[in-house]
């Protein structure tokens, strides 16, 4: 049924991915079709993120669990991204500028400005609003804690990249906290 499974010798993790691969394959298989464009390499795609996905499967997750859910969706959208820039011979930007650290205030952190937020529902439509790649980092950092080096290695980019990408999304949401005159700083 699923032969690319057969690959994990433990019994308790093949079941577990088997049961994350049959819940959600049409989801993961859209989103990766909607990047790539076709259907076959999302099938490798969505393969690939469930044999990657399992370094991070924790023996007691859910298969049914939120975050569950989520830690495959982001591992599928950016292998798929991967995969597509690749196809495209994408330049990317210089070393030099990924070093740049923008200076901030520390009172106007964004991470302040979350954890300020009373509502779960109220950052989730926030982080709704700035780009898709930027909510992915904010999301896997601050609410699911991973580390630099987790992160870039579950988006398949060096944690130089993770940290400009973090830098980014936090001036992205400060800047998107900062333009709405509806939300009071506390």
């Amino acid at each position: 049924m699923i032969l690319f499974l057969n690959v994990i010798e433990d019994e308790h993790l093949r079941s577990l991915l088997e049961e994350v691969y049959l819940l959600y394959r049409k989801d993961l298989l859209y989103i990766a079709n909607g990047i790539l464009h076709d259907y076959h390499e999302a099938e490798d795609v969505v393969q690939t993120a469930i044999i990657k996905f399992s370094d991070y499967l924790d023996k007691n997750m859910s298969p049914k669990c939120h975050k569950t859910k989520a830690l495959i969706v982001i591992i599928v959208r950016n292998t798929s991204i991967n995969i597509y820039n690749q196809r495209k011979n994408r330049k990317t930007a210089k070393v030099e500028a990924l070093n740049e650290q923008p200076q901030q205030d520390p009172s106007m952190m964004p991470e302040i400005s979350v954890l300020r937020l009373d509502q779960s529902g109220e950052m989730a439509k926030r982080l709704s609003e700035i780009n898709a790649s930027y909510a992915d980092i904010l999301t896997l950092k601050y609410t699911y804690e991973y580390l630099d080096m987790e992160i870039a290695d579950m988006l398949s980019i060096n944690e130089v990249n993770v940290r400009k990408r973090l830098s980014r999304a936090r001036m992205a949401l400060k800047d998107l906290l900062e333009g709405d005159v509806s939300y009071e700083w506390v």
